[in-house]
């Protein structure tokens, strides 16, 4: 089941990064805002960067996590080959959902712990989802924008 949500998620998420392309273009082809100032673009240009946000907070969240073996996030029994010889074997995890962080200590307060969330996932995580409030927050004045954007120059009939 929670494959076939992944799936549904992945297809609306690609969908409208193609379609906002699409609109895009066109907008550059005409050299106007007008197909850029519909609501239901804005809708796509509000899911495009939610899309990217999800993934990185899911990549945030997966860094480091075998599902065949739990035990070995932070380091713990992982293969020599993929072993990080930088990070000490740790079995304390200390997780936070909002700003995205693992962190691996071998007590509580230790001061050597280590993060393990790559420095890239928050900035971009909060960028989206800010991005994507600002789009969806301008959907429904869209028509107010087109008018007042797109007036049609005199003479033009």
């Amino acid at each position: 089941m929670i494959v076939f949500v992944g799936l549904a998620v992945l297809v609306v998420g690609l969908t409208s990064m193609v379609t906002l392309a699409v609109h895009m273009a066109a907008a550059v082809r005409l050299r106007s805002a007008a197909p850029l100032l519909h609501p239901w673009v804005l809708v796509q240009a509000a899911v495009t960067p939610l899309f990217c946000a999800g993934l990185a907070f899911l990549s945030g969240h997966l860094t480091g996590f075998d599902p065949t073996d739990p035990s070995s996030v932070c380091n713990g029994r992982v293969s020599r080959m993929f072993q990080d010889q930088s990070v000490p074997e740790s079995r304390l995890v200390t997780r936070s959902v909002v700003p995205v962080s693992v962190v691996c200590e071998e007590y509580p307060g230790d001061p050597d712990a280590t993060e393990q969330v790559p420095g890239w996932v928050n900035p971009v995580v909060f960028a989206g989802g800010g991005l994507a409030l600002g789009c969806a927050g301008l959907a429904p004045f869209a028509g107010v924008l087109r008018r007042r954007l797109c007036r049609p120059e005199p003479g033009a009939a």
